[in-house]
């Protein structure tokens, strides 16, 4: 089993977090779920979006393995575009 810095694991929380803001804007519905391995993730209709990276730099992937965008302020409404879209 792989370990994650807390500080790691609040980082990604809090970039989901804003996503799922950003896309309930946007009146899609989201989730936020915690695995039992700590990871988090976002649900947003039938995609689950993750936040990969470390040390700082992190980008919106999808349980496919599909990189949506860098996890920034513009990667946010990007990423939020291309899932708004998918969910309607």
């Amino acid at each position: 089993m792989q370990t994650r810095a807390p500080d790691e694991i609040r980082a990604r929380h809090s970039l989901l977090q804003r996503l799922g803001d950003e896309l309930d804007h946007r009146h899609c519905t989201t989730r936020l779920v915690r695995y039992r391995d700590h990871r988090w993730a976002l649900k947003v209709g039938h995609e689950t979006v993750f936040c990969a990276g470390a040390e700082g730099v992190y980008a919106y992937v999808t349980c496919r393995g599909i990189i949506l965008s860098p996890a920034d302020d513009t990667g946010i409404t990007t990423a939020a575009a291309q899932l708004s879209g998918q969910a309607r």
